[in-house]
């Protein structure tokens, strides 16, 4: 792991995680940063914290659920990790393909909640319009969350202010327009943050994987085609001004 500092623009070399991820969950939490999911062959069930004052990683917890390409955020001392893949089954290679269906399903539209305080999970949250999480950030004490329904979008906000009343309380907002020349497959991909009161979602149609996997080009003709086939969109939503 590496530290950039965003004052003297110089990089450091810090402590790695206890054990090789990809495609985890990650956020800061009380002042501690916090990764769970991915993993290597097999995936990962614990949940790893980082102390940057005294650069060392711990293994704090055991999730749920094994999730694979799965996002996280935190909200009022709370990691949230969002979506995912299902990795493993406890009834392994004899469960119905049904069943398997159905829980992968399971695992893409919903959530675990961990405290780091109280360092327990929380009951696990599902959008109540079910579909796969694509993006999700935290802003405003709130988390939010896009979901693809194949053909459409979906856009949630998960009231994560556990003080304030209403914790756990779910509402559709508007979702963001696509392009017209995009399709909700490979070639369309999102990210989103979370800056103060602004959720800000970036839309990228004609990722790379998908761009080279099309027409087999190298990586030089990838990098050429992506200045003409790539579009990018971001979109800004107000989360304070929309809660008014």
């Amino acid at each position: 792991m590496v530290c950039y500092d965003t004052w003297t623009g110089t990089v450091t070399t810090r402590s790695p995680m206890t054990s090789p991820r990809k495609k985890f969950a990650s956020a800061a939490c009380s002042g501690r940063i916090y990764v769970a999911g991915g993993g290597g062959c097999g995936g990962s069930s614990s949940v790893d914290e980082y102390d940057p004052r005294s650069d060392r990683w711990r293994v704090v917890s055991q999730a749920p659920r094994r999730r694979y390409g799965c996002v996280g955020a935190a909200v009022d001392g709370v990691f949230y990790v969002i979506g995912g893949l299902r990795i493993g089954s406890a009834s392994g290679a004899d469960q119905p393909h049904a069943a398997m269906g159905a829980e992968a399903h399971v695992y893409a539209s919903s959530m675990d909640l961990y405290d780091v305080e109280a360092r327990a999970w929380l009951r696990s949250r599902s959008l109540p319009g079910g579909g796969c999480v694509v993006a999700a950030c935290a802003a405003a004490g709130h988390v939010y969350i896009l979901a693809s329904h194949a053909v459409e979008l979906s856009f949630w906000r998960f009231n994560a202010q556990r003080k304030a009343g209403g914790f756990g309380e779910w509402a559709r907002l508007k979702a963001p327009p696509l392009p017209a020349q995009a399709r909700l497959d490979s070639s369309v991909r999102f990210s989103c943050v979370g800056a103060g009161g602004i959720v800000v979602l970036v839309q990228v149609a004609g990722c790379i994987d998908d761009l080279l996997r099309r027409s087999g080009r190298g990586e030089r003709g990838m990098r050429e085609g992506l200045r003409t086939t790539s579009l990018v969109t971001v979109f800004y939503y107000d989360a304070i001004c929309k809660q008014k």
